[in-house]
């Protein structure tokens, strides 16, 4: 289940505990409920109507206290960690792997059409006040710098940092969730 995945990233294994005073972990359950029943097949209409009804002002209410637009439609995989949410913004059209990360101020979004799509892969962290923009792909175990502004694809195992980006290969290819991205 995506939510024990997403629930799993705030333990703190520094100090062996859950980071209940990180509000964003709120979101993240609110999410993936919305998410859910937006996904629930049209044969349980009348039920997606009502869970809608309940769901959706929830979804709303949190996302303008929290500063955070992540639409149903954006597809995120198990394990979404926010960390210092506020300005946060997500196209629709989002299709991001499992094990994201994301800080604050961060725009995942369109360059030139609505119909842009940014696909981003697993093990992936963008730093705070990023930029994604366009039709591009990111790689898997990619790590965008911050204030980054990131308009061309990533390739896997790199780094983008700097104002247009500049890509550079990672030293160190493997991925622990528990340690973080940076390892």
């Amino acid at each position: 289940m995506k939510l024990v995945k997403d629930l799993r990233r705030y333990h703190n294994p520094v100090f062996n505990r859950f980071e209940w005073n990180e509000p964003s972990f709120v979101y993240v359950v609110v999410y993936r409920m919305a998410r859910k029943i937006r996904e629930m097949p049209n044969c349980f209409f009348p039920i997606k109507v009502l869970l809608n009804i309940i769901v959706v002002p929830i979804y709303a209410f949190f996302s303008i206290f929290m500063g955070i637009s992540i639409p149903r439609g954006a597809q995120i995989g198990a394990g979404l960690r926010i960390y210092h949410f506020g300005g946060i913004v997500i196209n629709p059209k989002a299709i991001i792997g499992e094990n994201f990360s994301i800080h604050q101020e961060v725009t995942i979004g369109v360059k030139n059409s609505y119909f842009d799509q940014v696909i981003i892969g697993d093990n992936c962290t963008i730093g705070a006040g990023a930029k994604v923009l366009g039709n591009i792909k990111i790689g898997n175990n990619v790590t965008i710098g911050a204030n980054a502004v990131v308009m061309c694809d990533v390739p896997d195992n790199s780094i983008a940092v700097g104002v247009p980006c500049r890509i550079i290969e990672k030293k160190n290819k493997t991925y622990d969730p528990n340690r973080g991205p940076f390892n």
